[in-house]
């Protein structure tokens, strides 16, 4: 596991004469560790895992289906990815393209079972989005959930510091999301 690139770290272990079978970049998701020990180790135990992945899946979809949210979200390919797959998922989007606007919507957009927001935007960041929003007592229990690229451990720090419940990194595992969100 390293902080680096994936090739550096292939690089070095050959230099050295080690031998991988495989190499992580943080962070790592414990799914994917999970998964990866269990490959090593047997592929029935991988097998029951990805199972096991799926029926959490399903039972986190099951959750969420007819949940309303509130994508926050600026760039337009993102925020199609993102409402596709909620909406496969049964998932209600509102969309705000910054956190000016998403403060805007929540007074606007009836009651709402969750907001899923992206870190940096133009206008107002999500870090500023939430604090605003954990001032207002009327949203004080409302799930706030941000999906960002930045997501080493002092990155999750400053999400929930910033009010936030959780984080989801990008790249997007569709998986994760929605047991996250389920949560």
């Amino acid at each position: 596991m390293t902080a680096h690139g994936r090739e550096d770290a292939l690089a070095h272990a050959h230099e050295h004469g080690v031998r991988l079978a495989g190499v992580f970049t943080k962070p790592i998701t414990a799914p994917r560790l999970l998964e990866a020990l269990a490959v090593a180790h047997g592929t029935v135990v991988a097998v029951c895992t990805a199972q096991h992945q799926s029926e959490v899946r399903v039972q986190a979809s099951a959750k969420l289906a007819g949940a309303h949210l509130l994508l926050v979200e600026d760039n337009e390919m993102n925020q199609e990815l993102a409402q596709d797959m909620l909406a496969k998922a049964g998932i209600t989007a509102t969309l705000a393209g910054n956190g000016s606007e998403a403060l805007e919507l929540l007074t606007q957009a009836g009651p709402l079972d969750g907001v899923l927001m992206d870190c940096q935007m133009p206008v107002m960041d999500g870090y500023m989005a939430a604090r605003a929003i954990r001032q207002q007592p009327q949203w004080q229990a409302l799930s706030v959930l941000t999906m960002t690229a930045n997501a080493m451990s002092d990155d999750r720090a400053k999400v929930l510091t910033a009010g936030m419940n959780d984080h989801i990194a990008k790249p997007l595992d569709v998986q994760q999301m929605f047991i996250t969100m389920a949560q």
